[in-house]
Order: structure tokens, then C-alpha cells, then sequence
């Protein structure tokens, strides 16, 4: 199927925009001027000095002892980095729902299932350990540290030359930048693909995009058509999320570093003056990335564990358990109700701090939190019974889904959502109508129903997610799951 260089595509949060085709780019993280946190230290140790005096051989010891720490726990970080990879189950990857641009991976063909189908071709015979949806497109990582994309490319977010359309119906490596990096996690919008390598480096192609149109990923309004190394990062990251058009990382000294879209507050360190495209810094401000600087809790500075997005939320978890939260909130999404719609600085969520939580999975408009016991917890907006809550209705505040034991992981779409048990059973529910339930039909769900199919008779689920209009499962046979348990 050849489709015309110009097209009318939709984004995870269903508005309907105009995509220009990417033109091929190689370049390397070129962005604005480096706040005090990216600068590196030579440049800080340089600017205190007056010219002239001689320089301090203690201080010199001093400063070779603190590279040598510094060195030794980089090495430490990527070792953690590569177990914790290595420790992952590995499967298969099955699609449906709805991939009239791809994302299925099933070929030009199939852009409907109703039911789990495997993807093959260059996956065939590929151990997968990780998955993410993106709104139109699917990432995949492998056992040996490969990553592969399909579906929708009008951004570049398959990070790999697409010579014809019928290329973005299968799986494809990604290559250039990647080849020979060992890639321990990956993350997925909208428009932008991201990937983390066991030395803390972030890669990223693709774009972001705000209401105005393509705001660019590391250059302003330029899309990257193959994967950009973040050279402007001094300190290596230990983990990635993806909302709709903005990217969250946590850097090894526990700050948290975004960049993309605005709007909405999700960046949580740009003012909402200032988030509006209109001035001259915006797309400066947005696609640098730089620290989000947390409100002290007791006199003591937070220091982040864990971070999620939903498309147009941030959720940063601390070594405490306290929870902080910007972005939009116009559902009480954050966990803020009663509350402005927007908040363009993290603010520290009450009701998200009482006990201690596993999991995040943000949608559009709702929130998904799966706690250390095993139970899952829901709010925000609950049109087509995307909270799982028996109803329509929306909650303020995380309400317990009582059908739920035992859970894993928990995922979601833009208006749908997932879970996991430790036997690799799997649920879904929210709205019907692009076939992601496994259902089969297009009705909404209001509650968690199993999800079911012949491709997952034998197979256990270890991990599901969704996008604008399709589901992604990775699964194993049962036999491998029962030796290797939910670990």
C-alpha cells in the first residue's frame, strides 16, 4: 500500500492533525546553552579559578579522588543496569486492535485483530524481554539488547530508513546510533521513540508535537528520522518514561530531567507563561532537558526512585514513598481534587503518598496504580469504564478494584487499561470500540475481563500495553513461565 508523502494521521489522544513526511537527518544533540546541572565540571572548576594562581595540589588529590568515586559508581550503576535487564523474562509479542498504520506489525494486510496475533518476520525466533505502544507505532527490546519498531513514521519514530510504506507494516532494527550500544529500556509517545543504554546514555528520534504542530525533538521544529545521543545529559540515567509528547528521566544522583511539550505543565519546571509556543525561548526551554526542581519535604531535599508518565502527566516516586505530581488534572488525574486543571510545578500528592506503590500507568485522562500487595487502585476519568470500576463515574481519589488479586503489572492505553497476575493471567477493560480487549466485540468493558484468544491457550502474559488503537502483549509458553516464575 503506498500512501501519498502527506497524510492525515491521529494522535494517541485521538485529535486529528496533519503530519509531514520526515526527511532523512543524522545529527547530534545540538540545544540551547547548558544550565549549572548539565555544565560539565571542568567548565564549573574552571570558572572559579583566577587566572595566574597556582593551582592547589591537595585540591588537585581532592578532585582525582572524587573522579575516581565518581567512575567507580558510574560502573557500579551500569552493572545494576545490565542485571536488572538480564534478570527480565523473555517471549513473544502478540498485536490487536486496530493498525491501519502499522502498528499491528502483521503486515499491510492485516490491520485488524480481534485477537492476540504473534508477530514474526525479522522477530522470529527473537527472545523479547521489553514492549511499549506508542500512539501509532510499537517498540520492541531484545534479549541481546536490539531494538525493533513498526507502524506510523510520519515523525520519524521508527528511527530506521523506510524506503516504502509497506516497510512500516513489519518489524525493522534499529540501527545507526544503536549499532553496538547495548540498550537495557526503551519508551514510546506519540511521535517520538526513546532508548536507555547500560551506561546511561539516552538516545531519542522522532518528534514532539504541541497544539501548534511539530515542535521538534532535540532541534527546534526538526525531525530526527534516526536516533540522536542526548550529549547534552552530564550525568548518566537509570530510567526512561514517555508521555504523549514529552520524555521523564531519572539521572543517577536521583533528579529528574524532562523535556518535550509543555502545555499542560508536564515538563514541571517551565512556567505556563512560557509553555505556550509564542515566545522566543519556548521550543528552547522545552527540548533542553533540565531538572525538575522537587518542593523539600521536612527540610529534606526529595530524591527520585521511580517516575511515569500518562500522555499529558508526570508522576515522580521518592525514596521516601512520597509522591509528587505535575501536569494536567482536569479528571483529578494527579491525585489532586478540588484543584486547579493544570500545574506547571510538581506538587506533593497526599493521596498518593500513604502507602507504597510498584507501579504507574497513566492514560489520557486516568490513572492506573498497582501497589506493593498486589492490589490495583484507580482514578481520574471513568467515561467508557476505563477505571474498572463497574461505571461511568469519575473518582478524585484512588479507589480499589476489588476483583483484582495478586497483580504484577499494570498498563494502559489512552482509554483503556491492563493488569498481570503473578500467573500470568491477563485483564483488560475501558472502551471497545478499536478491538483491544480481546473481546472481540466493540462493546466497553466497565470491569476487568480476562484476556483470552488461541495464541494465549499455552502462553503465559508477562506484560501488556496500549496505544491510541491497539494492544501489545509479550507472553510465554507456560512451561517457560512455571521454571522461571513472575520474575
Amino acid at each position: 500500500m503506498v500512501r501519498k508523502a502527506t497524510k492525515r494521521t491521529k494522535t494517541a489522544s485521538g485529535a486529528t492533525s496533519m503530519r509531514d513526511s520526515p526527511k532523512e537527518e543524522d545529527v547530534s544533540d545540538q540545544t540551547s546553552p547548558q544550565s549549572e546541572d548539565n555544565m560539565p565540571a571542568s567548565n564549573l572548576q574552571g570558572a572559579g579559578r583566577r587566572r595566574g594562581r597556582p593551582s592547589n595540589p591537595l585540591k588537585r588529590s581532592s578532585e582525582s579522588a572524587q573522579r575516581d568515586e565518581e567512575s567507580e559508581a558510574k560502573k557500579l550503576k551500569k552493572l545494576e543496569l545490565l542485571q536488572a535487564f538480564d534478570s527480565l523474562p523473555h517471549g513473544v509479542m502478540l498485536c490487536l486492535g486496530t493498525g491501519e498504520f502499522g502498528q499491528l506489525g502483521l503486515g499491510e494486510n492485516t490491520t485488524t485483530r480481534k485477537k492476540p496475533a504473534l508477530v514474526t518476520k525479522d522477530l522470529e525466533g527473537k527472545r523479547i524481554k521489553k514492549i511499549v505502544a506508542g500512539g501509532m507505532h510499537t517498540v520492541c527490546l531484545t534479549e541481546d539488547y536490539q531494538v525493533y519498531t513498526f507502524g506510523c513514521n510520519d515523525e520519524g519514530c521508527l528511527g530506521r530508513n523506510i524506503t516504502d510504506d509497506e516497510e512500516e507494516f513489519e518489524p525493522g532494527l534499529v540501527g545507526g546510533a544503536l549499532e553496538g550500544v547495548r540498550v537495557v529500556d526503551i519508551s514510546a509517545g506519540d511521535s517520538h521513540t526513546a532508548a536507555l543504554s547500560d551506561d546511561g546514555a539516552v538516545y531519542l528520534w522522532g518528534s514532539f508535537r504541541d497544539s501548534h504542530g511539530k515542535l521538534g525533538l532535540v532541534r527546534e521544529y526538526k525531525i530526527e528520522s534516526a536516533p540522536t545521543r542526548l550529549v547534552s545529559l552530564n550525568r548518566p540515567i537509570v530510567k526512561i518514561a514517555s508521555g504523549g509528547d514529552h520524555v521523564a528521566m531519572i539521572a543517577d544522583n536521583g533528579k529528574v530531567y524532562t523535556m518535550g511539550c509543555s502545555e499542560q505543565g508536564q515538563l514541571g519546571r517551565i512556567a505556563r507563561y512560557f509553555s505556550n509556543r509564542g515566545g522566543r525561548r519556548t521550543a528552547q526551554l522545552c527540548l533542553h532537558p533540565n531538572p525538575i526542581h522537587l518542593p523539600r519535604l521536612n527540610k529534606t531535599s526529595p530524591h527520585a526512585r521511580d517516575v511515569f508518565c500518562g500522555i499529558y502527566s508526570t508522576y515522580i516516586v521518592t525514596t521516601s514513598g512520597d509522591v509528587f505530581a505535575c501536569g494536567l488534572n482536569n479528571y483529578h488525574q494527579l491525585g489532586m481534587p478540588n484543584e486547579e486543571e493544570d500545574f506547571f510545578n510538581p506538587v506533593h500528592v497526599p493521596l498518593l503518598s500513604d502507602r507504597p506503590w510498584k507501579m504507574f500507568a497513566g492514560g489520557m485522562h486516568h490513572l492506573i496504580l498497582l501497589d506493593e500487595k498486589g492490589d490495583v487502585y484507580a482514578l481520574g476519568r471513568g467515561d467508557y469504564g476505563m477505571l474498572g470500576l463497574d461505571s461511568n463515574d469519575n473518582v478524585n481519589k484512588p479507589t480499589k478494584l476489588p476483583s483484582l488479586k495478586n497483580i504484577c503489572r499494570v498498563g494502559t492505553g489512552s482509554t483503556v487499561s491492563y493488569a498481570v497476575d503473578v500467573s500470568g493471567e491477563a485483564y483488560a477493560w475501558g472502551m471497545g470500540t478499536n478491538l483491544q480487549l480481546t473481546t472481540g466485540e466493540e462493546d466497553d468493558e466497565l470491569s476487568p475481563v480476562a484476556m483470552s484468544g488461541k495464541n494465549l491457550e499455552d502462553r503465559a502474559v508477562l506484560a501488556v500495553d496500549g496505544g491510541g488503537l491497539h494492544t501489545v502483549v509479550l507472553a510465554c509458553d507456560k512451561s517457560d513461565f512455571a521454571k522461571g516464575g513472575d520474575s
